[in-house]
């Protein structure tokens, strides 16, 4: 019995999905980074040695302390009463991380004081202070 030889074609694959899912990809990254620079906002941190690794990932509060005293959360300014309500939504969700303090080295220690007690009537019994790191000479 003879069998027949089945020719096998040259497979050809388009690639303009792959390139087109790449650069939306890469454009998504661009864009997440810039609004998590943006989130972080200019102020210096205390220095001290602290935990090496950062979990202001998992944190689903962050509040920003300017050297005024003012507080900002993403980039919308903030008072303590709405601190109290964010911290008791971010309180209410299942999994809700420790919430995070960048807080200018400067700021008054009053304001950090008003907002530790806001962040624990809103159901936050702690918060993480974010510090940077002695740079080595």
């Amino acid at each position: 019995m003879k069998f027949a030889s089945r020719r096998r074609g040259v497979l050809e694959l388009d690639m303009t999905p792959m390139i087109d899912v790449t650069f939306l990809l890469l454009i998504f990254f661009l864009v997440t980074a810039q609004m998590a620079q943006r989130s972080r906002g200019e102020v210096r941190l205390p220095v001290e040695p602290g935990e090496a690794g950062s979990r202001a990932d998992a944190a689903g509060l962050v509040v920003l302390m300017r050297r005024d005293g003012s507080m900002l959360v993403g980039e919308a300014p903030v008072g303590l009463e709405q601190v109290v309500e964010l911290a008791r939504r971010a309180a209410s969700r299942a999994g809700a991380g420790t919430p995070v303090v960048r807080a200018d080295r400067d700021a008054p220690a009053t304001a950090l004081n008003a907002l530790s007690r806001a962040l624990q009537s809103g159901g936050m019994p702690a918060f993480r202070l974010a510090t940077m790191q002695e740079q080595p000479k």
